[in-house]
């Protein structure tokens, strides 16, 4: 996520008064070779929740500019790495200042949410991004109430379940979840006077470190109720009530196979002209059903309500039918629904379901490290959208291509993901599932694939993303011979000389090492990227159903000359022995074999490539 800070600015130095006495006197009395000296100071004036950061554990805070003359240390590498890796928000942190040295280094002065650590920072060399020891940091993640609550959550009545003056989290509400916006505190101090108040819960999301469900309240008699915030769900009670179905609508509630009375989630379907009493459905010659659009209209319905959750129901039985034709307008049935199994507490399970609404196939997106109920993606700032990570989106659509290859089937306007199947993917939860629609491959042509391998060892085949611009923006993560994390995540176009002589000093390893280790991760990346342009694989024609082999595939992609070579974003090396100036480079892949296959169904055309 990018904010352009440089466009943000800022408070003349004039009116901040700053003073660099400590700095610049200093540094007059010293050589100007020895130590660095200030040219700006600006206190940010971006928006408070953009400025909101981690460390990265890289570089060490200080009193001052880490370069300037009489610079002490605030906090090591490794306190700071143990910060950013705390389960308490109490440690988020805040950047509120920038300063720049006439090296051309970025350093920002920061604060811990508890106030225990304040001081400067590296933060790169360029000012548009957090970089250097900080990254930009989601101290919250916003939920999607239909995928999170259920139908009797999201409609239900709530009472504080301890009503008090206790700051806890459960006793009183928050103007912001506790500790993720710096110096926002909470909406009341004392929710006795709100005992007996039922409020209604119109958002909900988790912190980020805590990974604990917090929830929005209002009440809807008083809407300008001091009280209204955010709590954790744990410090509410659900005040039971009857809900009231419409007397021309039916109200479906999905039950756990092994329990009837634990409601997963309720849909309720609509009969325009329907009263109350009547039968929604019909008896043919004795048997109870309804008609094939009700079943489709339901069945969609049933579908969409239980994205999010650890259960599925496909398709209707006749029982369930029968069960649904018979119930009375006005009223509400039970159907019980399908759990599904061996979904892993770190994998997103998703389900490519075909137009009838069967499933297709599913895959399991599995994330190391990842907690069963968290989110597998973020909201986009200043976005309604959803999104996840440039790396974890490459896996999922290697996954997605290779499920659908030779299936007959492709996702809703190709096999590249779109903004809206990624937005479903990052609001889905660890340990649970979602759904993405899938159509039949137009008969008439085969949507090509490309892969890539390094020459001589296929083995290394990987699917090849393209990519609209010419720059690899993919994350980089680098280690040492122990495992040491060196460069954690950091895009590959942000790794200058700096980031690598950082690397070499937190390592044991010689200096050739590690930064061999950086071209490698650098390479790694390249290889699964190429320039787009105006590439089109989508052409290969021929007679619906009709097999073609590996060499028309193959002669096809090679007598085309935008699509003989590939080549893959540029990006940047650095010399294993001698100065790390970044020397441009690029990653030519050249077409070699393909699969053979039937036109109307996904082909893979490999290319090859050679790092020198």
């Amino acid at each position: 996520m990018r904010f352009d800070l440089k466009r943000s600015l800022f408070l003349s130095l004039a009116a901040l008064g700053f003073i660099a006495a400590a700095g610049t006197v200093n540094a007059q009395n010293a050589s100007a070779k020895t130590y660095a000296r200030v040219t700006s100071n600006q206190r940010l004036a971006m928006a408070p929740t953009a400025r909101n950061v981690n460390f990265t554990g890289t570089s060490a805070l200080y009193t001052k500019a880490g370069t300037l003359r009489g610079a002490r240390v605030v906090a090591s590498k490794a306190k700071l790495m143990s910060l950013a890796n705390s389960g308490v928000s109490t440690n988020n942190v805040r950047a509120y200042q920038v300063a720049t040295t006439n090296r051309g280094s970025i350093y920002y002065k920061v604060v811990t949410y508890n106030g225990q650590y304040r001081g400067w920072i590296y933060g790169g060399k360029d000012d548009s991004d957090f970089g250097g020891g900080l990254t930009y940091f989601t101290t919250f993640k916003t939920g999607d109430l239909n995928a999170t609550l259920t139908a009797a959550q999201r409609s239900g009545s709530f009472k504080i379940t301890n009503p008090g003056t206790v700051n806890n989290g459960q006793t009183v509400t928050y103007k912001q979840p506790a500790w993720t916006q710096y110096k926002v505190g909470r909406a009341i101090t004392d929710s006795t006077p709100y005992a007996n108040t039922l409020f209604k819960i119109d958002q909900v999301g988790t912190r980020t470190r805590e990974n604990d469900q917090w929830v929005h309240i209002y009440d809807p008699n008083n809407a300008n109720s001091p009280a209204a915030g955010w709590i954790l769900t744990s410090g509410l009670t659900q005040v039971q009530t009857t809900p009231q179905v419409a007397d021309n609508a039916i109200q479906i509630n999905l039950v756990d196979p092994a329990d009837n009375s634990k409601v997963i989630k309720s849909i309720t379907v609509t009969r325009d002209g329907g009263k109350k009493g009547a039968n929604f459905g019909y008896n043919d010659n004795g048997n109870w059903t309804i008609s094939m659009s009700d079943r489709t209209s339901i069945t969609n319905q049933i579908k969409d309500a239980l994205k999010g959750t650890n259960y599925t129901l496909d398709t209707l039985t006749t029982g369930q039918m029968s069960q649904i034709a018979q119930t009375k307008l006005g009223d509400s049935v039970n159907i019980s629904v399908n759990a599904a199994t061996n979904i892993a507490d770190n994998a997103l399970r998703i389900n490519f379901r075909k137009p009838d609404g069967t499933s297709l196939k599913t895959i399991d997106f599995v994330k190391g490290g990842a907690n069963k109920g968290s989110y597998v993606g973020s909201a986009v700032s200043g976005s309604a959208n959803w999104t996840v990570s440039d790396a974890d989106k490459q896996t999922i659509q290697g996954q997605v291509n290779t499920a659908l290859a030779n299936s007959g089937y492709q996702l809703l306007g190709g096999n590249t993901l779109s903004d809206s199947q990624i937005d479903a993917i990052a609001r889905g939860q660890y340990g649970s599932q979602v759904s993405l629609n899938v159509v039949p491959v137009s008969a008439n042509y085969s949507t090509i694939t490309p892969y890539g391998y390094a020459e001589g060892d296929t083995s290394t085949k990987k699917a090849l993303t393209g990519i609209s611009g010419d720059t690899l923006t993919a994350p980089v993560t680098v280690k040492d011979s122990t495992g040491k994390v060196l460069i954690n995540n950091v895009n590959a176009n942000d790794i200058t000389a700096d980031v690598v002589k950082a690397a070499i000093k937190e390592s044991t390893d010689d200096d050739a090492t590690v930064t061999k280790a950086v071209n490698e991760a650098i390479i790694e990346v390249a290889t699964t990227q190429y320039q787009l342009g105006d590439k089109d694989f989508n052409s290969f024609k021929g007679t619906a159903g009709a097999s073609f082999t590996e060499k028309q595939a193959f002669d096809y992609v090679d007598g085309d000359k935008d699509l003989q070579t590939l080549l893959s974003p540029k990006f940047s090396m650095f010399q294993e022995n001698g100065d790390l100036v970044p020397m441009p480079a690029t990653i030519q892949f050249t077409v070699k074999s393909a699969d053979s296959g039937h036109f109307g169904t996904p082909v893979n055309v490999y290319y090859s490539y050679k790092v020198s």
